[in-house]
């Protein structure tokens, strides 16, 4: 017996894309053959298991686990300026086992006990253990032995002799198979393991996953990325903005966040979170507290432009690729922007500075009921005050439409995300409130079609606004 592996995702991969696991056994054409997939959670309990046929094309078992795991990922909301995104990934195992119809062939010559037919063969039958014989011939030689028989006499476990005349025997040397009648099976759990395999809460599109690879990802050399969909270059904030990135320590428990802005100052702080992934903040309003590499100032003077961010070591060995933020000080008519979530797990955050419009709707529950009213001198009547059509409930529904500055084709390509995230927040003043877009679609602009890009979105809170009464 032997489970091969066939095909396997990375050991550090996206939850909502494939996680297919292929493989193959010899005993995959034993009769009642499945795949056993048992998935556990890290050092816990199982939470699944798949009883899976072989793929009729190749006999592989084959199982994608994305549907079950991405239920066990979500995201994690601002708590501090570096924290443990323990909610954005998942540590698990899988352990691939096999089970089959309990049974033995036999090669060697029937032949005579008694008056009844012996099989020679290695087994684990006992006697009176009801069994099924499958013939080679599937019975055209011998009929009589074809079905179901009695097992009346062993010899150890190297011969048995089942309730069938040796009379009606025409042809000794036809191999045959015996099972036990009530089809029992042999079942091997856990033959391979795979473990501390690790999804985090991340859909690649169509096209990058095909060229997904979890080295990018290692944090430890001046090219991997962080677990962020903004742009290395073209990304621009307000001096306002929020912004936060999922940072995957899969090389270094113990690191730096870097920052360089235009004066050419040089500023960090620690990243000490010895988690699987830890979100850090890195906007212009949330960076925190820096402490000074080299230069002077503080990382955003009057004249500075832009700043560059990336992880390092602690010893400072660049360990991500640098991304650039860009000082957006244009005058703003608004004060709006949306923290939203991006595909690849982390918070950044978009900026609608242009004017804004705050659109209500009513939306009531109505039934006419009867006017009880009065008697008075022998006659029915009623209050002037008196309902008829009552409300029932009434919720009041608002809409803003927010409308962004012209922008760059990199933020028109981030935009893209923002308007399909599942989760968005408006930040009003210094609160952020839940809130559902409204759009369902956009245009994909790109600079050489339209030099000026500017977005308009519709959002509306998540919670409706109850009306007393």
């Amino acid at each position: 017996m032997a489970i091969t592996l066939i095909a396997k995702p990375f050991t550090f991969s996206p939850a909502y894309n494939e996680l297919k696991y292929i493989y193959d056994s010899t005993n995959k054409n034993q009769l009642g053959f499945k795949y056993i997939f048992q998935v556990r959670q890290y050092s816990g309990s199982q939470i699944a298991e798949y009883r899976v046929l072989p793929l009729v094309t190749s006999g592989y078992g084959e199982q994608d686990l994305s549907k079950l795991l991405s239920n066990k990922v979500s995201y994690d909301l601002p708590s501090g300026t570096m924290y443990n995104a323990a909610n954005s990934f998942y540590e698990y195992d899988v352990r691939i086992g096999e089970e089959y119809i309990t049974g033995v062939n036999y090669t060697a010559s029937l032949s005579n006990n008694g008056g009844n037919v012996k099989v020679t063969v290695t087994h684990s039958f006992v006697v009176g253990d009801q069994v099924r014989i499958v013939q080679a011939d599937n019975g055209v030689a011998n009929p009589q032995l074809e079905g179901l028989f009695v097992v009346t006499a062993i010899t150890g476990t190297t011969d048995f002799t089942v309730s069938a005349l040796w009379s009606e025997v025409t042809d000794a040397t036809i191999n045959g198979s015996v099972y036990y009648a009530d089809n029992r099976k042999t079942q091997t759990l856990a033959v391979v393991t795979v473990s501390r395999a690790v999804v985090f809460n991340a859909a690649f599109s169509w096209l990058d996953w095909i060229g997904y690879n979890e080295s990018n990802y290692n944090c430890n050399t001046a090219t991997d990325l962080l677990l962020t969909s903004i742009p290395q270059t073209g990304f621009y904030a307000t001096p306002e903005q929020d912004l936060i990135v999922n940072v995957p320590n899969q090389s270094v428990s113990t690191g730096f966040m870097y920052f360089e802005n235009s004066n050419g100052s040089v500023f960090k702080k620690a990243v000490s979170n010895a988690n699987v992934i830890t979100a850090v903040t890195v906007g212009v309003n949330n960076v925190g507290t820096l402490t000074t590499v080299s230069g002077t100032g503080g990382l955003v003077e009057a004249d500075t432009t832009y700043y560059d961010f990336w992880y390092a070591s602690s010893v400072g060995a660049q360990f991500s690729v640098k991304y650039r933020v860009n000082l957006d000080k244009r005058c703003k008519i608004e004060n709006y922007e949306i923290l939203f979530l991006d595909r690849k797990g982390s918070f950044p955050s978009f900026a609608f500075q242009l004017r804004s419009y705050d659109k209500g709707n009513v939306q009531r529950t109505q039934f006419n009921r009867d006017v009880a009213g009065y008697v008075s001198s022998a006659r029915w009547n009623y209050f002037p005050t008196d309902f008829g059509m009552t409300n029932a409930s009434v919720l009041l529904e608002s809409t803003i439409d927010l409308n962004t500055n012209y922008m760059t084709e990199e933020m028109a390509v981030l935009f893209e995300e923002l308007v399909s995230t599942p989760l968005a927040f408006l930040k009003i003043g210094e609160t952020y409130q839940a809130v559902q877009i409204v759009d369902t679609s956009f245009e994909v602009e790109k600079s050489r079609n339209k030099n000026l890009i500017r977005k308009s979105l519709t959002v509306k809170p998540s919670n409706q606004n109850v009306i007393n009464g």
